[in-house]
C-alpha cells in the first residue's frame, strides 16, 4: 500500500497498536512514549512538552506516572550545566524508547505487507476496536470531536455522533489533555440510563438547561417492580435507554410507538477514548 494512502487510512497505526497491545497502547500511552523521544532529543521537559503539544504540568505528571510504574526511573533531572539543568533518560528509559522506536518501524512494514496481502483489512480494525469496548453505561455514542471550548475549571467538548446529531459534554482541563481530546479526535460519549430524563415530545415548545435533547419514538418498555427501562429511537441509527419510575411512564403515557424526548445534562456525559 503506498505510504500516502496508508497515512490517509483511519488512524491505521494506532488501530494496529490497539489491536496488538490492548490497553497498554492507549492514545495517552503513545503520547508518553513520544514525550520520552522528545526529552531524549531536546534534553528539556518544557521543550519536549511543547513539541508534543502538552502543557508543562501534563508532561510532568506523565513523567511521574511513567517513573512510578517502571521498575526503575525512566527520566531523571540533570543538574547544573550551561543550560541550568534539564532532563535526561536513564539507561532503562533509553531501552524502553529504543524498543518503542523499533516497534513503530516494524509496525509500518507489517501494515504495508498486511494491506498488500488483503486490501481493505486495516479498515476492519476500527470495527474490531469498537465491538471490543466494554462499559456499564447503557448509552454509548461514538463520534468525532468537532469543537473544544477551553475553560479554567471545565471545558466543553462537542462530539458529532450521527447525521446532524451532536453530543455536548463537560470535562476538566486535565481530562481533556489526558484523553487527547482535540478537534478531529475519535471519542465515545457514555451515559448511564438513570441519568436520562424523559419528557413529552413537545416539538421545541419548551426550554431546558440540558444541553442535549434527543426526540424520537419509544421502541420498547421493560417494566420492573419500581422502575421501567424505556428505549427511544432518536434517529441516525441511535437508541437511548432511560431508567425511569413506573409512575413517570404512566404520567407521560409512554407506550411503544409514542413520541418523547430524552434530556441529558452535559455534566452527566462521560467521555472516553478507546485503548
Amino acid at each position: 500500500m503506498p505510504e500516502s494512502n496508508l497515512q490517509h487510512a483511519v488512524n491505521p497505526e494506532r488501530l494496529v497498536q490497539t489491536f496488538l497491545m490492548g490497553s497498554k497502547q492507549s492514545q495517552s500511552g503513545q503520547r508518553r512514549l513520544e514525550l520520552l523521544n522528545k526529552i531524549a532529543a531536546l534534553g528539556s521537559l518544557s521543550s519536549a512538552a511543547k513539541a508534543c503539544g502538552m502543557s508543562y504540568k501534563g508532561a510532568w505528571q506523565a513523567i511521574e506516572a511513567m517513573n512510578l510504574v517502571a521498575d526503575q526511573p525512566l527520566v531523571v533531572a540533570k543538574k547544573g550545566g550551561a543550560g541550568g539543568g534539564g532532563m535526561v533518560l536513564t539507561a532503562e528509559g533509553q531501552a524502553l524508547l529504543s524498543a518503542y522506536l523499533l516497534f513503530s518501524e516494524r509496525m509500518q512494514h507489517w501494515m504495508r505487507d498486511l494491506e498488500a496481502l488483503s486490501p481493505g483489512v486495516l479498515s476492519q480494525l476500527d470495527i474490531m476496536r469498537k465491538v471490543s469496548m466494554k462499559t456499564s453505561a447503557r448509552n454509548v455514542f461514538h463520534g468525532t470531536v468537532t469543537e473544544v471550548i477551553n475553560g479554567s475549571v471545565n471545558c466543553e467538548v462537542v462530539l458529532a455522533v450521527g447525521k446532524e446529531m451532536k453530543v455536548v459534554a463537560q470535562v476538566t482541563p486535565d481530562s481533556l489533555e489526558r484523553l487527547g481530546l482535540e478537534v478531529g479526535a475519535d471519542a465515545y460519549a457514555l451515559v448511564k440510563a438513570s441519568w436520562v430524563i424523559l419528557t413529552e415530545a413537545l416539538e421545541g415548545r419548551f426550554k431546558t438547561s440540558a444541553r442535549n435533547s434527543f426526540c424520537g419514538t419509544v421502541t420498547a418498555i421493560e417494566v420492573g417492580a419500581v422502575n421501567s427501562d424505556v428505549t427511544v429511537d432518536i434517529g441516525s441509527g441511535q437508541m437511548v435507554s432511560a431508567m425511569v419510575s413506573n409512575q413517570s411512564v404512566e404520567s407521560l403515557a409512554l407506550k411503544v410507538g409514542t413520541g418523547c424526548c430524552a434530556l441529558i445534562k452535559e455534566s452527566h456525559i462521560l467521555l472516553a477514548t478507546a485503548d
